[in-house]
């Protein structure tokens, strides 16, 4: 400006010194003569803000007058990224000067750079938000513009909630704050969080304070979650979890709710420290639990709906809010550890029967094989005691083998029941998996669900055929077969072995060894453990009273005694 001032005083003297010599010029030329002399003098500085005239438009560039020698260029992009139209000829714009050299290169964008970096000092400086556009996606968060600057907005600073996505915030427009800025190099940080939770502070103060446990609210859902619905209180989020929002199973919020629908609700939940809010509309509901003592009873059968699939059993819904449990124990009356994927599926209609009911801890057990024939009932009514099945050997064990009887149901052979005569440790390595095998039913227990089976018994067993035709007192013979410790076993017919104690065995007799043959007394029969005990003292015993007897009865009866009479006469007397 001083320059300016120089050059024009300079300039009037000229004028003054010449006047008497050259004829003064119209006043016009000697404007125009003194505005050239300007431009030719002025110099442009790079960064310089100037105003100019719009002297001509072209494709490529705004031609402005700007008050030197050389006139000044615009690229048209800039004013299309700017949004704003071309300007006309003879319109006056502001611009910065890029380049001074040669051509004068100006920018519209680097002048509202300017301004927009003035703005965001500011908005730094006195704490204010500024508006941004959501423009696009970037690893991390997302892009925003200011107008024409370019910022970053963390993925953990859209929102007070997690779970906004993309096409909720593409092209919408936000308050922000600015969290970083830096001109050198350019960095712009921002948060649509930060004046969110603001504002959700000074309302969710305002809420705690004028509302209490049990009140009835009303607000519109915001969002939904997997577990559960945000609603919108007038600007404080409420939580509406899954399981408050009715009496019956709900998988997902979306089955009751969507976007934006108005919902009335109890408040069950606040903690002014946290600003947690939890919300029911459930505990608006009435409790189906409240008729269900009056309207179920055990024993009685059900159709019911299988709302979920558990490891260890099922859950039926009877009535909306009123579920009952099926344990997989309950799911077959023939396998033991079923899997309930295995039987049933969700969604599948079924006919139970009730077990039990325990209205206090709101369960009712369910059963889904009560309300099927049970096979071993079945089965026991077809096959009583005593008779004769067949089947294949299934399974062999260290205690038997179980036989397949029917669809699910197998009998047990134990190795007690394999032989009469023989160890059955040894008669069960004679037998096969697969092998098809005849065998006896000793037994069902329904309750237990146990068929038991027997081979031994398709024959008679050979104990009892003897003991049937040996009393108490009887006398017998054998040989025996096996000294033991304090006993010795005497076979007294095939297969059937009795002990004689020692201590039944006089001392005056000679040792006992295999292969002797003895005559002994039968003093006791034990069909449980099939055990007979003999005793060759008692046999003796008898022997002897019985030859006095007859003693007695010759000596009544002759008259003179025989040799026999005398000799017994003689022991007797030795005896004595």
């Amino acid at each position: 400006m001083v320059e300016e001032q120089v050059l024009k005083q300079d300039a009037e003297n000229a004028v003054e010194q010449t006047a008497e010599q050259v004829a003064i010029p119209e006043e016009e030329n000697f404007k125009a003569m003194f505005e050239a002399s300007l431009k030719e003098e002025h110099s442009l500085k790079k960064g310089e803000s100037i105003r100019g005239v719009v002297v001509a438009v072209n494709d490529e560039n705004v031609i402005m007058d700007i008050g030197t020698k050389n006139e000044g260029s615009i690229a048209v992009t800039e004013f299309a990224s700017l949004a704003i139209d071309i300007p006309a000829v003879g319109a006056e714009i502001e611009a910065v000067v890029v380049s001074a050299g040669g051509t004068v290169r100006l920018s519209v964008l680097e002048g509202k750079r300017r301004e927009l970096w003035a703005m965001v000092d500011a908005a730094v400086a006195e704490n204010k938000t500024v508006k941004v556009t959501v423009t696009s996606e970037v690893k991390g968060g997302f892009r925003v513009d200011l107008g024409g600057l370019q910022a970053f907005m963390p993925r953990s600073e859209v929102d007070t909630h997690a779970g906004m996505g993309a096409e909720q915030l593409l092209g919408n427009r936000y308050d922000v704050a600015i969290l970083e800025a830096t001109h050198y190099p350019a960095n712009i940080v921002v948060s649509r969080k930060q004046p969110l939770a603001a504002v959700a502070a000074e309302k969710q103060a305002e809420f705690f304070k004028e509302v209490s446990l049990g009140d009835k609210v009303t607000g519109e859902v915001k969002r939904l979650a997997d577990f559960g619905a945000f609603v919108d209180l007038d600007g404080v989020d409420a939580l509406l979890h899954v399981s408050d929002m009715a009496w019956r199973r709900i998988n997902h919020p979306s089955e009751m709710l969507t976007i934006g629908q108005s919902v009335t609700a109890e408040i069950v939940k606040l903690n002014a420290e946290t600003g947690k809010i939890s919300i029911s509309t459930k505990n608006l509901q009435q409790d189906p639990w409240q008729h269900v003592a009056n309207t179920y009873e055990a024993g009685m059968r059900l159709t019911g709906t299988v709302r979920k699939l558990l490891d260890f059993g099922a859950v039926v819904e009877l009535e909306a809010g009123v579920e009952g449990l099926i344990h997989r124990s309950e799911m077959s009356w023939t396998r033991q550890d079923v899997k309930p994927t295995e039987v049933l599926a969700e969604g599948d209609v079924v006919d139970v029967a009730v077990l039990e009911i325990d209205t206090e801890q709101r369960r009712i057990r369910l059963s889904l094989k009560e309300v099927a024939e049970n096979p071993w009932q079945a089965w026991m009514s077809e096959h009583p005691e005593g008779s004769k099945v067949t089947g294949k050997v299934r399974n062999i064990t260290d205690f038997g083998f179980f036989v397949g009887l029917a669809e699910g149901l197998d009998g047990l052979v134990h190795i007690g029941n394999l032989s009469w005569t023989e160890s059955g440790e040894d008669v069960i390595k004679t037998f096969t998996k697969g092998q098809d095998v005849e065998c006896v039913v000793l037994g069902v227990d329904v309750a237990k669900q146990r068929i038991g089976l027997g081979i031994k018994q398709l024959s008679d067993d050979p104990f009892e055929i003897f003991i049937a035709g040996v009393k108490r007192g009887a006398a017998v013979k054998g040989k025996v077969v096996e000294l033991g410790t304090g006993a010795v076993w005497v076979e007294l017919a095939e297969h059937v072995r009795a002990r004689l104690a020692l201590r039944e065995v006089p001392r005056d007799l000679p040792a006992l060894k295999e292969g002797d043959e003895v005559e002994a007394k039968v003093i006791d029969v034990n069909r449980k453990r099939r055990q007979v005990d003999l005793s060759i003292r008692q046999f003796l015993n008898d022997e002897e009273r019985e030859a006095v007897r007859q003693y007695s009865q010759s000596v009544s009866t002759e008259e003179a005694p025989s040799a026999l009479a005398l000799e017994l006469q003689r022991k007797l007397l030795g005896k004595g």
